[in-house]
């Protein structure tokens, strides 16, 4: 009787010691499968935080460029082909005296501030200046007499319409008109970014085909920032 008493006894505790052994791994795998679907939801949510932030817009851009020669910047820099038919009989004795070297094109150079309203509309202004230059020389001695310089300079207000905006690349086309002034005279001149390209973020350069005062081509260099608060956190 003793021995079964003994024995009931010794199967009583064992079976608590296995029922709480198998309650503990129940209970551990919980608590490993919870905290595995609180890590994924936790991670879940942190990728929907960034899917749903959105990216932050520099709102503000400087820029420099230069642009090649162009048939806007000849007419204005060469006084629309305008020639003087009644030259003084000073200005025939300098003719004969001295000569003119070859006028030499010094490059179109921009300098524009633009605001990006939005991801595909921009808007701003640019200022315009081109040059040649040529000099007068005796015939004789070959010494330089006389320094003739003809500027161009044009301010214009620009609209700028990206039609692909990334992080590093811009694609984009613009549209400038305002008044130009070159050769003495004044006119009202356009400007057109037919393809233009940004690579770069916040530092960047830039290559655009182009017609009007700024050149078949134009490069340059940039830079964008956001000076709101919200933008410098």
């Amino acid at each position: 009787m003793k021995t079964l008493k003994l024995l009931l006894l010794f199967l009583s505790l064992t079976g608590t010691v296995f029922a709480q052994h198998v309650a503990n791994e129940e209970m551990s795998n919980i608590v490993q499968n919870d905290a595995e679907k609180v890590a994924i939801v936790n991670d879940d949510n942190i990728e929907t935080i960034i899917r749903q932030r959105p990216k932050r817009i520099d709102k503000h851009e400087f820029r420099v460029g230069v642009g090649s020669y162009s048939l806007a910047a000849d007419l204005f820099l060469d006084g629309f082909g305008d020639t003087d038919y009644y030259r003084s009989f000073r200005d025939q004795m300098l003719d004969a005296e001295t000569y003119l070297t070859d006028r030499r094109f010094v490059g179109t150079y921009s300098l524009s501030y633009t605001y990006h309203s939005r991801r595909w509309f921009q808007y701003g202004g640019t200022v315009w200046f081109g040059a040649v230059t040529q000099s007068r020389h005796d015939s004789l001695t070959d010494r330089k007499i006389e320094q003739l310089n003809e500027y161009v300079v044009g301010v214009m207000p620009t609209v700028r319409f990206v039609y692909m905006y990334r992080d590093n690349v811009q694609l984009y086309s613009s549209l400038s008109l305002g008044l130009v002034v070159g050769s003495g005279a004044s006119f009202l001149w356009a400007d057109a970014t037919l393809f233009g390209c940004t690579f770069g973020r916040k530092l960047f350069g830039f290559a655009e085909i182009g017609t009007g005062v700024g050149g078949w081509g134009r490069v340059g260099i940039g830079y964008r920032f956001d000076s709101s608060k919200k933008g410098k956190k």
